[in-house]
């Protein structure tokens, strides 16, 4: 999957479902701008936080979403069992 281009809700939603120790993505390009270059942004709550807290870019977002994604273990009959259940029960 092509987590660079994946919205980024999807990928808050991911980073929340998974518990992810990453902070979240800024909403915008221009919000990231605004905030990480020098002068008022960097003296703004969000960016005043910890390092581990502050706010990241989406492709780091999408980093460790990918690496969690790739790092999961799958176990194939539970998922099998599970898509069968679901196309019966539907």
């Amino acid at each position: 999957m092509a987590w660079q281009s994946a919205p980024l809700s999807l990928l808050n939603q991911y980073r929340v479902a998974h518990n992810i120790q990453t902070p979240p993505a800024f909403s915008t390009p221009y919000r990231q701008a605004i905030l990480t270059n020098p002068g008022i942004g960097r003296q703004s709550p969000t960016m005043a936080r910890k390092k581990e807290k502050r706010r990241i870019s989406k492709e780091n977002l999408a980093l460790a979403v990918r690496k969690n994604f790739n790092g999961a273990a799958v176990n194939e009959i539970d998922v099998v069992v599970e898509l069968v259940y679901k196309v019966r029960n539907k």
